[in-house]
Protein backbone atom coordinates (compact mmCIF):
# COMPACT_ATOMS: atom_id res chain seq x y z
CA UNK A 1 0.00 0.00 0.00
CA UNK A 2 1.29 3.62 -0.86
CA UNK A 3 2.00 6.01 2.13
CA UNK A 4 -1.15 8.26 1.98
CA UNK A 5 1.69 11.05 3.49
CA UNK A 6 2.97 11.05 -0.52
CA UNK A 7 1.65 11.20 -3.92
CA UNK A 8 3.10 11.27 -7.26
CA UNK A 9 2.31 14.16 -9.62
CA UNK A 10 3.53 17.95 -10.50
CA UNK A 11 2.93 19.62 -13.93
CA UNK A 12 4.37 19.38 -17.47
CA UNK A 13 4.76 22.43 -19.54
CA UNK A 14 5.20 21.51 -23.00
CA UNK A 15 5.44 24.73 -26.01
CA UNK A 16 2.20 26.15 -27.01
CA UNK A 17 2.29 25.05 -30.71
CA UNK A 18 1.76 21.75 -29.03
CA UNK A 19 -1.68 22.03 -28.45
CA UNK A 20 -2.83 19.54 -30.78
CA UNK A 21 -0.44 17.01 -29.99
CA UNK A 22 -1.13 16.75 -26.38
CA UNK A 23 -4.90 17.11 -26.44
CA UNK A 24 -4.33 14.22 -28.67
CA UNK A 25 -2.20 12.37 -26.54
CA UNK A 26 -4.43 12.87 -23.05
CA UNK A 27 -7.69 11.61 -25.10
CA UNK A 28 -6.34 8.98 -25.86
CA UNK A 29 -4.46 8.41 -22.64
CA UNK A 30 -7.64 8.75 -20.25
CA UNK A 31 -9.43 5.66 -20.71
CA UNK A 32 -6.34 3.90 -20.03
CA UNK A 33 -5.78 5.10 -16.52
CA UNK A 34 -7.90 4.12 -13.11
CA UNK A 35 -9.41 5.95 -10.95
CA UNK A 36 -6.00 6.43 -8.80
CA UNK A 37 -5.02 8.60 -11.19
CA UNK A 38 -6.34 12.05 -12.17
CA UNK A 39 -5.42 14.94 -14.58
CA UNK A 40 -5.86 18.12 -15.89
CA UNK A 41 -5.03 19.88 -19.35
CA UNK A 42 -4.53 23.86 -18.99
CA UNK A 43 -4.16 26.20 -22.35
CA UNK A 44 -2.34 29.39 -20.61
CA UNK A 45 -0.77 32.49 -21.50
CA UNK A 46 1.58 33.58 -18.77
CA UNK A 47 2.91 36.66 -17.44
CA UNK A 48 5.94 38.22 -17.96
CA UNK A 49 7.40 37.75 -14.31
CA UNK A 50 10.23 37.14 -12.58
CA UNK A 51 8.61 34.78 -10.25
CA UNK A 52 8.18 32.23 -13.35
CA UNK A 53 10.70 30.40 -14.54
CA UNK A 54 12.98 31.90 -17.46
CA UNK A 55 11.58 29.36 -20.05
CA UNK A 56 7.78 30.45 -18.78
CA UNK A 57 8.04 34.31 -18.63
CA UNK A 58 5.40 35.42 -20.87
CA UNK A 59 4.88 31.95 -22.72
CA UNK A 60 2.25 30.27 -24.33
CA UNK A 61 2.09 26.77 -22.73
CA UNK A 62 0.31 23.69 -22.30
CA UNK A 63 -0.09 22.50 -18.97
CA UNK A 64 -0.23 18.98 -17.77
CA UNK A 65 -1.31 18.48 -14.66
CA UNK A 66 -1.74 14.90 -13.14
CA UNK A 67 -1.81 13.22 -9.44
CA UNK A 68 -1.42 9.69 -8.46
CA UNK A 69 -2.35 7.84 -5.93
CA UNK A 70 0.61 5.07 -6.68
CA UNK A 71 4.55 4.57 -6.33
CA UNK A 72 6.05 6.49 -8.17
CA UNK A 73 7.92 3.69 -10.52
CA UNK A 74 4.17 3.07 -11.46
CA UNK A 75 3.59 6.53 -12.02
CA UNK A 76 6.71 6.93 -14.66
CA UNK A 77 4.99 4.27 -16.66
CA UNK A 78 1.40 5.84 -16.49
CA UNK A 79 2.51 8.55 -17.86
CA UNK A 80 5.37 8.04 -20.21
CA UNK A 81 2.53 8.25 -23.13
CA UNK A 82 2.16 11.68 -22.20
CA UNK A 83 5.82 12.60 -21.74
CA UNK A 84 6.45 11.80 -25.24
CA UNK A 85 3.72 13.41 -26.62
CA UNK A 86 5.80 16.78 -27.36
CA UNK A 87 9.24 18.01 -26.26
CA UNK A 88 8.76 19.51 -22.89
CA UNK A 89 9.51 23.34 -21.66
CA UNK A 90 9.70 22.10 -17.69
CA UNK A 91 8.81 18.76 -16.23
CA UNK A 92 7.85 19.06 -12.53
CA UNK A 93 6.44 15.58 -11.56
CA UNK A 94 7.78 13.69 -9.63
CA UNK A 95 7.56 11.94 -6.24
CA UNK A 96 6.13 15.00 -3.62
CA UNK A 97 4.73 15.08 0.42
CA UNK A 98 1.03 16.09 0.78
CA UNK A 99 2.00 19.26 1.84
CA UNK A 100 3.03 20.05 -1.70
CA UNK A 101 -0.11 19.15 -3.41
CA UNK A 102 -0.22 22.77 -4.93
CA UNK A 103 2.89 22.30 -6.96
CA UNK A 104 -0.01 20.23 -9.36
CA UNK A 105 -1.58 23.37 -10.52
CA UNK A 106 0.84 25.75 -9.03
CA UNK A 107 -1.88 28.39 -9.05
CA UNK A 108 -1.18 32.20 -8.16
CA UNK A 109 -1.13 32.28 -4.38
CA UNK A 110 -1.27 36.32 -4.62
CA UNK A 111 -4.83 38.13 -5.09
CA UNK A 112 -5.88 39.44 -8.97
CA UNK A 113 -8.66 40.90 -10.81
CA UNK A 114 -10.45 38.18 -12.90
CA UNK A 115 -13.16 37.03 -14.71
CA UNK A 116 -14.23 33.41 -14.83
CA UNK A 117 -16.93 30.64 -16.74
CA UNK A 118 -17.28 27.46 -16.77
CA UNK A 119 -19.17 24.48 -18.33
CA UNK A 120 -19.09 20.68 -18.17
CA UNK A 121 -19.16 18.58 -21.15
CA UNK A 122 -20.71 15.01 -22.45
CA UNK A 123 -17.71 14.25 -23.91
CA UNK A 124 -14.44 15.56 -24.90
CA UNK A 125 -14.17 14.33 -28.63
CA UNK A 126 -11.65 14.40 -31.48
CA UNK A 127 -13.92 17.17 -32.94
CA UNK A 128 -14.00 19.03 -29.66
CA UNK A 129 -10.21 18.96 -29.86
CA UNK A 130 -10.31 20.49 -32.88
CA UNK A 131 -12.50 23.28 -31.78
CA UNK A 132 -10.59 24.10 -28.48
CA UNK A 133 -7.59 24.34 -30.90
CA UNK A 134 -9.43 26.76 -32.96
CA UNK A 135 -10.29 28.52 -30.01
CA UNK A 136 -7.38 28.83 -28.10
CA UNK A 137 -4.37 27.69 -29.82
CA UNK A 138 -1.45 29.64 -31.45
CA UNK A 139 -3.40 31.26 -34.51
CA UNK A 140 -6.55 32.32 -32.56
CA UNK A 141 -6.20 35.46 -30.80
CA UNK A 142 -7.24 34.24 -27.71
CA UNK A 143 -6.38 36.50 -24.69
CA UNK A 144 -7.56 33.93 -21.39
CA UNK A 145 -4.58 33.58 -19.12
CA UNK A 146 -6.35 30.04 -18.50
CA UNK A 147 -8.51 27.14 -20.24
CA UNK A 148 -8.47 23.96 -18.16
CA UNK A 149 -9.99 20.61 -19.20
CA UNK A 150 -10.57 18.95 -16.02
CA UNK A 151 -11.37 15.13 -15.83
CA UNK A 152 -13.75 13.94 -13.19
CA UNK A 153 -15.28 10.55 -12.60
CA UNK A 154 -14.11 8.19 -9.92
CA UNK A 155 -15.69 8.22 -6.43
CA UNK A 156 -17.78 11.75 -6.96
CA UNK A 157 -19.62 9.22 -9.74
CA UNK A 158 -20.72 7.46 -7.30
CA UNK A 159 -24.01 7.23 -5.67
CA UNK A 160 -23.24 7.31 -1.96
CA UNK A 161 -25.58 5.95 0.46
CA UNK A 162 -27.01 8.85 1.79
CA UNK A 163 -27.70 11.14 -1.08
CA UNK A 164 -25.68 14.39 -1.54
CA UNK A 165 -24.90 17.66 -3.66
CA UNK A 166 -22.43 16.84 -5.89
CA UNK A 167 -24.25 18.35 -8.96
CA UNK A 168 -21.72 16.93 -11.56
CA UNK A 169 -21.97 13.06 -11.27
CA UNK A 170 -21.43 11.41 -14.30
CA UNK A 171 -20.28 13.73 -16.32
CA UNK A 172 -16.91 12.97 -17.75
CA UNK A 173 -15.18 16.67 -17.97
CA UNK A 174 -15.16 20.19 -16.52
CA UNK A 175 -13.98 23.38 -18.27
CA UNK A 176 -12.84 26.28 -16.31
CA UNK A 177 -11.10 29.51 -17.99
CA UNK A 178 -10.34 32.69 -16.66
CA UNK A 179 -9.06 36.02 -18.20
CA UNK A 180 -7.04 38.62 -15.98
CA UNK A 181 -8.30 42.48 -16.19
CA UNK A 182 -9.14 45.23 -14.09
CA UNK A 183 -13.41 46.06 -13.34
CA UNK A 184 -12.76 48.93 -16.15
CA UNK A 185 -11.68 45.94 -18.77
CA UNK A 186 -14.67 43.30 -17.41
CA UNK A 187 -16.58 43.75 -21.01
CA UNK A 188 -13.39 42.74 -23.07
CA UNK A 189 -13.21 39.59 -20.37
CA UNK A 190 -16.46 38.69 -20.62
CA UNK A 191 -16.76 38.59 -24.14
CA UNK A 192 -13.10 36.32 -24.80
CA UNK A 193 -14.83 33.86 -22.39
CA UNK A 194 -18.23 33.99 -23.93
CA UNK A 195 -16.02 33.24 -27.23
CA UNK A 196 -14.01 30.38 -25.84
CA UNK A 197 -16.70 28.68 -23.13
CA UNK A 198 -19.78 28.70 -25.58
CA UNK A 199 -17.79 27.77 -28.41
CA UNK A 200 -17.33 24.18 -26.36
CA UNK A 201 -21.87 25.08 -26.31
CA UNK A 202 -22.28 21.68 -28.64
CA UNK A 203 -20.49 19.50 -25.82
CA UNK A 204 -22.01 21.28 -23.45
CA UNK A 205 -24.12 19.32 -20.08
CA UNK A 206 -26.96 20.76 -18.76
CA UNK A 207 -25.88 20.72 -15.40
CA UNK A 208 -22.31 22.48 -14.48
CA UNK A 209 -20.30 21.82 -11.04
CA UNK A 210 -21.06 24.37 -8.56
CA UNK A 211 -17.58 24.79 -7.44
CA UNK A 212 -16.36 26.54 -10.22
CA UNK A 213 -19.32 28.99 -10.50
CA UNK A 214 -18.63 32.05 -11.43
CA UNK A 215 -20.53 34.79 -9.59
CA UNK A 216 -21.46 35.57 -13.76
CA UNK A 217 -23.31 32.07 -13.46
CA UNK A 218 -26.72 30.84 -12.30
CA UNK A 219 -27.58 34.15 -11.27
CA UNK A 220 -31.41 33.18 -10.91
CA UNK A 221 -33.42 30.09 -9.39
CA UNK A 222 -33.88 29.04 -12.67
CA UNK A 223 -30.31 29.18 -13.43
CA UNK A 224 -29.37 27.28 -10.00
CA UNK A 225 -31.85 24.64 -11.08
CA UNK A 226 -30.40 23.59 -14.39
CA UNK A 227 -26.87 23.28 -12.56
CA UNK A 228 -27.74 20.68 -9.99
CA UNK A 229 -30.68 18.97 -12.25
CA UNK A 230 -34.30 18.80 -11.02
CA UNK A 231 -33.99 15.72 -9.04
CA UNK A 232 -30.98 17.36 -6.83
CA UNK A 233 -32.97 20.73 -6.68
CA UNK A 234 -36.07 19.88 -5.46
CA UNK A 235 -34.46 17.62 -2.63
CA UNK A 236 -32.33 20.16 -1.59
CA UNK A 237 -34.93 22.91 -1.89
CA UNK A 238 -36.80 20.54 0.61
CA UNK A 239 -33.68 20.11 3.18
CA UNK A 240 -33.14 24.34 2.89
CA UNK A 241 -37.38 24.60 3.88
CA UNK A 242 -36.64 22.33 7.44
CA UNK A 243 -33.62 23.75 8.26
CA UNK A 244 -33.48 27.56 6.53
CA UNK A 245 -36.38 28.58 6.25
CA UNK A 246 -36.06 32.21 6.60
CA UNK A 247 -32.92 31.90 4.11
CA UNK A 248 -30.04 33.63 5.87
CA UNK A 249 -27.70 31.40 4.12
CA UNK A 250 -28.24 33.26 0.63
CA UNK A 251 -25.07 34.87 -0.32
CA UNK A 252 -23.65 31.91 -3.15
CA UNK A 253 -25.80 30.34 -5.67
CA UNK A 254 -28.65 30.10 -3.87
CA UNK A 255 -31.23 27.71 -3.50
CA UNK A 256 -34.15 28.97 -2.13
CA UNK A 257 -36.60 27.29 0.23
CA UNK A 258 -38.64 25.38 -1.52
Amino acid sequence: MFPVSRFYGGGIYFPGEHLAQVLDAWRAWLPTVGEEMTSSLAVQRLPDLPALPEPLRGAFVVHLRIGYLGTAAEGEQLIAPLRSAAPALIDLVGEKPFTAIGEIHLDPVDPMPYFDRSLCLEEFSEKTAQTLVELTGAESGCTLASLEIRALGGAFDREPEFPNSISSKGLPYVVFGFAVGAPEHAGQCRAELARVVDGLAPWAAGRNMVNFLSPDEATDAEGVRAVYGAERFERLAAVKRRHDPANVFRFNHNITPA
